[in-house]
């Protein structure tokens, strides 16, 4: 599999993840914290704080697996890099904006 930055399957996906999961990957990929200043802050172990952090990565590896949203996206802006036509490169640009 393609080595994907969790930062972006997360912006895509965090809508599929339970609140638990969204609020501490946020905190751990977004906000950059560490295991312990997670468990501190939401007052649940180091090792509750790790199995949250990597049952998340598997299901943003799992959701991209079977969606291809993140994969779809970049192949667009790859398409849009290559083509001159403002038109169409207008177009490919309001798609990936959504």
């Amino acid at each position: 599999m393609v080595n994907f930055d969790y930062s972006e399957l997360f912006s895509i996906y965090k809508g599929l993840l339970t609140d638990k999961q969204a609020d501490v990957f946020s905190l751990y990929s977004e906000c950059d914290l560490s295991l312990g200043e997670i468990s501190e802050i939401k007052n649940i172990s180091r090792q509750g704080v790790s199995d949250t952090v990597n049952k998340t990565k598997e299901l943003l590896l799992f959701y991209e697996s079977k969606l291809k949203i993140l994969q779809k996206k970049r192949e667009l802006y790859k398409i849009k890099e290559s083509i001159t036509d403002e038109k169409v490169v207008l177009e490919i640009s309001k798609l990936l904006e959504e």
